[in-house]
């Protein structure tokens, strides 16, 4: 990690000194996919616009799936071209973005997301590094956060250095890749409705660095504001987990998400089993271990993350968030195997 914090300090001289030698930097792509986002959209696009070093070489390549909402009068008013394309999953609509870039780079953004002035700066100065194939980081939260957002992001970005370092994966919501790179792993598997992004990462590994630049700051608008909205988002994202390991292959660095919800899902069942037991007899005894058991993960994942970031006063919350992140994981694995229409 010190290693890969270095390496950027150097890069970032660099990219100095081939600024000031007048050297044309790379063009950028930024592609968005979005459907029914009126809340904000115009939040998104204006905020790259308002990059530094933003330049008639760089293009806004906005992709929206079937908007019912007030989302093509904003785009309207702000004066951004758009195309409409229905019932494709975000991956595909991506992918569409990418074939109609110009730009030495693509840089995916999603439409709830807001970087800031200094995020093309900083990623320039990642990517002059030609080890690196892609850069970007985990968008933090918004001020008015509520605890659940507090929490997660404590998970996200609480436990990771404050230097850049290398990464297994990035989210696809604010990440930048280099063009060639993306074309020779043929983009995103349009076949998977989420997890596209570990799956993209996990490919272009073979290709060089997939690098966590902190500095390439950014605010998640659309993070799980309560709990219910957490467990729905969760069940989606893993539906994703095992048809990207049929696309990627089995890595053991995934074995932590996917034996997690297998390990809540039997102990579901377990735990179903002795309340039914213990009903029948009439006595207590299989039910309270069984319980145990199915929160024990739970109470260690929280414990690891607030002592790691700090923060004992998330203690509560971040048990909590395990503990349905583990739920709804495990019913995802049961939806993951049934037949699936294409959604947005």
């Amino acid at each position: 990690m010190n290693q890969a914090g270095s390496t950027i300090s150097s890069v970032g001289v660099c990219a100095s000194i081939v600024e000031r030698q007048g050297a044309r930097r790379p063009s950028l792509s930024f592609i968005i996919p979005v459907y029914n986002d009126q809340a904000n959209i115009a939040r998104c696009v204006r905020s790259i616009t308002a990059l530094h070093g933003f330049g008639p070489d760089d293009e806004v390549i906005i992709l929206d799936n079937g908007s019912t909402d007030g989302t093509h009068q904003i785009l309207h008013q702000l004066g951004f071209p758009f195309e409409v394309i229905e019932h494709l999953h975000v991956s595909a609509l991506r992918n569409r973005g990418a074939r109609m870039a110009k730009g030495d780079l693509l840089a995916f953004v999603d439409s709830d997301v807001e970087l800031f002035p200094e995020w093309l700066e900083n990623s320039m100065a990642a990517l002059s590094d030609p080890m690196m194939v892609a850069a970007g980081c985990f968008p933090e939260v918004p001020n008015e956060a509520t605890w659940v957002q507090q929490a997660w992001d404590i998970h996200q970005r609480g436990r990771q250095p404050s230097t850049p370092f290398p990464i297994a994966w990035l989210p696809s919501m604010n990440l930048i890749v280099r063009r060639e790179a993306f074309q020779s792993i043929e983009g995103f598997n349009e076949n998977l409705e989420t997890a596209e992004d570990v799956d993209l990462c996990y490919r272009l590994a073979n290709h060089g660095v997939i690098l966590c630049n902190p500095t390439m700051k950014a605010i998640h608008w659309g993070e799980a504001k309560d709990l219910a909205t957490f467990w729905k988002k969760e069940v989606w994202r893993g539906i994703g987990n095992i048809r990207g390991m049929c696309s990627h292959g089995f890595r053991l660095d995934e074995l932590p998400s996917v034996g997690y919800p297998l390990y809540v899902l039997l102990l579901v069942v377990v735990c179903g089993f002795g309340i039914g037991v213990d009903l029948w007899k009439g006595r207590l005894f299989m039910t309270p271990p069984s319980l145990a058991f199915l929160v024990f993960p739970a109470v260690v994942l929280a414990l690891n993350t607030a002592r790691r970031a700090h923060c004992p006063s998330l203690l509560p919350s971040l048990f909590v968030l395990y503990l349905t992140y583990g739920l709804a994981r495990a019913f995802s694995v049961i939806k993951s195997f049934l037949p699936r229409s294409k959604s947005r």
